[in-house]
């Protein structure tokens, strides 16, 4: 009976962390309130549509006093990035913080349980980098995705479309399909090429530093990389008609495992293509191997997947190792 009690309380415990790391990850670059605006554009607009700044900056639009914003279709910006700063620190340092305690305060006596490198953990002076150069991040991310927000609700253009069937039921599965390898190819050979000798001295050893990642370092990163990374799938919904029922979830899935994997806790993986979190994990721990993040593929075809008969190290380039050195037995 106390076994069954103890596993009960252990899946109780990752469903809960599910949902944390779920929350914390529409956190980490600002992008719910750019969610709510694709997922419920009319009633934000209603909402705005109400509000006596709104109708401050109207009035004088209609008495032709256009201003910068409102020629760019930025009219109400402030109250954006307000809200996509705000809500976005509150959001994810309440839940990444309890997360920490839950696991790193709460259970650090027993990290043989929970943790991917159990008798390691990050340096004081490392631990404050990350949450610093993560948040300046954070921040930059939360201000670009205001004003996206802002752009849409103004009119600006996109290529999201809202109708289910405007083109056609088979295109909703297919675009899904289509921008998870798009986004997961793109992350593959963007992080490989960071992990070329010259780019990984000059910026991707910036995220090196954390070889036992946290919840915070999943944003600590060389803010030119971060820029790249939250670029290429920002740019969707203006590059390919898609809905905001494709876009928003597999966004959200991709956040979500991004975080869960540099979390440092061992996490199965729920779906067949999914590596487990320690897929991540032995990424940081031995540097240059298991470059993908949403599945095995990639490092699959480029045979770039961390082997037991292989040596790892950063100073060993490449994504293939070096094979192991058999130690020299004593002549007897």
């Amino acid at each position: 009976m106390a076994e069954i009690t103890e596993q009960t309380k252990d899946g109780a415990a990752k469903v809960v962390f599910m949902i944390v790391v779920f929350i914390a990850a529409t956190a980490t670059r600002g992008d719910w309130l750019l969610f709510m605006v694709y997922i419920s554009k009319s009633q934000w607009q209603t909402m705005l549509n109400t509000s006596a700044l709104y109708e401050q900056v109207n009035d004088s639009v209609s008495s032709g006093d256009v201003g910068l914003l409102e020629s760019w279709k930025l009219q109400n910006l402030p109250i954006f990035l307000l809200l996509a700063v705000t809500s976005s620190f509150v959001m994810y340092y309440g839940v990444a913080y309890g997360f920490m305690w839950y696991f790193y305060i709460n259970r650090r006596d027993k990290a043989h349980e929970w943790k991917c490198q159990p008798d390691k953990f990050l340096t004081p002076s490392n631990e404050r980098h990350e949450i610093l150069l993560g948040s300046a991040n954070m921040l930059g991310g939360s201000l670009v995705s205001g004003v996206i927000a802002c752009y849409i609700m103004n009119g600006g253009y996109s290529s999201m479309y809202y109708g289910l069937s405007d083109y056609g039921w088979s295109y909703l599965p297919l675009s899904a399909f289509a921008m998870f390898m798009y986004n997961d190819c793109l992350a593959y050979y963007l992080h490989r090429l960071f992990h070329y000798p010259f780019l990984y001295r000059h910026i991707h050893k910036m995220h090196h530093r954390y070889h036992q990642p946290t919840a915070f370092s999943a944003v600590a990163m060389h803010p030119a990389e971060f820029v790249l990374y939250q670029g290429y799938l920002a740019a969707i919904p203006f590059m390919v008609p898609i809905h905001p029922a494709v876009y928003v979830p597999v966004l959200l899935y991709t956040y979500y495992y991004g975080l869960m994997d540099h979390s440092g806790v061992k996490m199965d993986a729920f779906w067949p293509w999914q590596p487990p979190s320690q897929f991540h994990d032995n990424h940081h721990k031995y540097f240059h191997v298991n470059f993908g993040f949403n599945s095995y593929l990639f490092d699959w075809l480029h045979s770039t997947l961390d082997r037991p008969d292989r040596e790892y190290g950063e100073h060993i380039f490449g994504g293939y190792g070096k094979p192991k050195t058999k130690p020299i037995s004593k002549v007897q």
